[in-house]
């Protein structure tokens, strides 16, 4: 140390002790002023902030930089503001700037920062002494304080903005796999600092993950009070349900996931709101067709079962039709073989363990489906499916009305899955269609024709090897196909329609020649007066109809021609008392004029015997394409232009000068043209 150095340090020292004095005795006056709270503080600097933005952007290149540092230091005074203090447009901006920054570094974002902060006061050793540390929230935090009403001073359309923003955050942050905590006795353990940090992340979107979805369950509770009081749903409670209709959606495998399904589940059947109802049951079926695994298609139907079960079966039938969108492939049978097969191995895991483990570490990791676990869930979701039909079609107090709406469900859902039941629930379930067809007429049309379609699915499964004979089911169809004339939703009717005539004419064989004539000429008749939607398929039925049983071929043939006794009954109950023979196709001669092109072209090919071009020709193509078509109020007709018979044989040429002939008619007196 030089002697200069050591003269200029009291120096020094002296000046700052004088400086002090004088901050004294002018904070004497100046202490009893009231000073303006720190967030006021801010929001002036924000508004000179905002001021000097707008001067710097009219000044060129330089105002661009300056324009982005006033920016950079508006967001810091921003988020340093408390969110009550703000107002709507500054919640939107900083809701929008935090968004892009987790975006930016999600591995920052959820991690509380520490800042020293000074009281502020005197020279540079008091300053030192007075500073302390303070943990600021983190930016995810702050977007959830954003989206509570409480915290953002009531402001409900800034809560939905950040409810939404939110979504889109944890949608791109969450990671494809299920976090698994570290124990204590994994945490003693010496690990690489990389290790550390992701076991820190994981942590920290695990708990702002729960925090968000907890505010939302929180948001949509606070909905269901208004709800009983008759105030209906408001906009923030259906963006909450909505939140987690699409979480549950977009990550299934993730943590919570039970949580939030059961909130989705007990929102399918709300009465209060067809939106919310709806997006619900959206949620579920997207949970069914995507699960791989099944374990979380699973525990989801035995939600929905267990929440018709506890509401007596009064549900809406969209939440029984999620059921449908189930792809279940494996038979009880097989999933028998698989539940032994796991238990074969757990008893050779007990004698490895350590190779048990390893494996099971191993198969984690990879994402190939395992065959015994999706064997064993689907087997366990069958039975949850076919238990909850069961229950409603066995069901001896339910009202009218809750068989009206869920029976045709029930019995849609059986005809989809009739063929995976095993042997012993067979013969209970054809027991239950065969006392529910003795009612048919009774029935909805929607219910009676899904009746006979799961008894011919039942029948072409697992219940090939019964001896049964299939008259009892064919005979409800007949009565039920004039129906198609009548009933609303013909369009829905008129596939299932073809489904059971297909399954009950063209997957096996009719022996009968009486009774599939009989269903030939009430096809026809049905033709007649039915819409072009539902005729064409029906006439193109019968063509596929014409040409597996050429038996039936006496229909178009001359009445003159034909030698029979007694006369055609229609209206009989049975068809092998209708005498179908005694008459003929004579609609097929009718329909060959019909308005639509389709039904027209459709008729004559009957008639000539013109076998159907698959697949461009089929019943079900023709339905969808004809369908198509009314709802745009579109027919498509062929004019055909034909020449006159007055115009001249050279009219084509047009160097010859076009001549016609006129023809004067003759006087007549009373006979016209004699």
């Amino acid at each position: 140390m030089t002697s200069m150095e050591a003269s200029t340090r009291p120096k020094k020292k002296a000046r700052k002790e004088n400086e002090r004095k004088r901050a004294g005795a002018g904070g004497k006056d100046s202490s009893t002023a009231k000073s303006p709270p720190p967030g006021k503080k801010k929001l002036k600097a924000l508004s000179r902030q905002h001021h000097t933005t707008g001067a710097a952007s009219s000044g060129g290149r330089s105002g661009t930089s300056q324009s982005r540092a006033a920016a950079a230091a508006a967001r810091e005074l921003l988020e340093d503001v408390p969110v009550a203090e703000l107002s709507s447009q500054q919640k939107a901006d900083l809701i929008a700037e935090l968004c892009e920054s987790v975006l930016e570094g999600p591995d920052s974002a959820f991690t509380s920062v520490k800042v020293m902060e000074s009281s502020g006061g005197g020279g540079d050793e008091e300053e030192e002494e007075e500073q302390h540390t303070v943990r600021l929230p983190s930016k995810v935090r702050r977007l959830i304080d954003l989206a509570d009403p409480r915290l953002n001073g009531e402001d409900e359309m800034t809560a939905r903005l950040a409810l939404i923003s939110l979504l889109a955050v944890f949608r791109d942050v969450l990671p494809s796999y299920r976090i698994r905590l570290p124990t204590q006795a994994e945490r003693s353990v010496r690990v690489a600092k990389e290790t550390k940090k992701l076991w820190d992340y994981e942590r920290n979107l695990l708990e702002h993950y729960q925090s968000y979805l907890k505010l939302l369950e929180r948001t949509w509770t606070a909905s269901a009070k208004r709800q009983e009081v008759g105030r209906g749903v408001s906009i923030l409670s259906a963006t909450a349900i909505m939140c987690l209709c699409e979480l549950l959606k977009s990550a299934p495998h993730f943590n919570f996931r039970s949580n939030v399904m059961s909130v989705v589940v007990k929102q399918m059947n709300n009465r209060q709101n067809d939106e919310v109802s709806a997006a619900c049951c959206s949620a579920i079926e997207s949970i069914f067709a995507s699960d791989g695994q099944g374990e979380v298609a699973l525990e989801a139907a035995r939600l929905v079962s267990k929440m018709i079960k506890d509401r007596n079966f009064a549900v809406r039938p969209d939440v029984l039709r999620v059921f449908v969108f189930l792809p279940l492939r494996v038979h009880e049978d097989e999933a028998q073989a698989a539940k032994l097969a796991a238990e074969a191995n757990k008893k050779k895991k007990k004698k490895d363990r350590a190779t048990a483990e390893i494996e099971e570490e191993m198969r984690e990791g990879d994402a190939t489906v395992n065959k015994i676990t999706l064997a064993r869930a689907q087997a366990d979701t069958l039975h949850a499916v076919t238990l909850t039909y069961f229950r409603i079609l066995k069901s001896e107090d339910l009202s009218d009305g809750k068989v009206a709406e869920l029976l045709p469900t029930a019995l849609e859902g059986l005809a989809k899955f009739a063929h995976l039941i095993n042997m012993d629930t067979v013969v209970d379930l054809l027991a239950v269609l065969k006392n529910m067809l003795k009612r048919v007429d009774n029935l909805p049309l929607d219910a009676g024709l899904n009746c006979v379609l799961t008894a011919f699915q039942t029948l072409h499964g697992p219940g090939q090897e019964m001896q049964i004979d299939q008259k009892e089911y064919v005979d409800p169809l007949y009565s039920l196909l004039p129906r198609l004339c009548s009933e609303s939703e013909s369009a829905r009717n008129t596939e299932l329609a073809l489904k059971c005539l297909h399954a009950a004419f063209i997957r096996r064989k009719e022996y009968s020649t009486i009774r599939a004539a009989a269903f030939v000429k009430q096809l026809c008749s049905i033709s007649v007066h039915a819409p072009p939607h539902t005729s064409g398929p029906l006439l193109a039925f019968v063509r596929q109809f014409v040409q597996r049983y050429p038996s039936v071929h006496q229909l178009l043939e001359n009445e003159q021609d034909i030698i029979t006794s007694g006369a055609y009954t229609p209206m009989a109950s049975d068809p092998e008392h209708t005498n179908p023979f005694a008459t003929s196709a004579w609609e097929l001669a009718t329909l060959k004029f019909h308005v639509h092109p389709s039904v027209a072209y459709h008729a004559s090919g009957a008639a000539s015997l013109r076998m159907l071009q698959f697949p461009a020709e089929d019943p079900g193509r023709i339905r969808a394409d004809l369908i198509g078509t009314s709802r745009e109020g579109y027919i498509a007709y062929k004019i055909s232009k034909k020449k006159h018979p007055l115009r001249a044989k050279g009219a084509h040429d047009k160097r010859r000068r076009q001549q016609y002939r006129f023809v004067t008619p003759r006087e007549t007196d009373n006979y016209h043209l004699k």
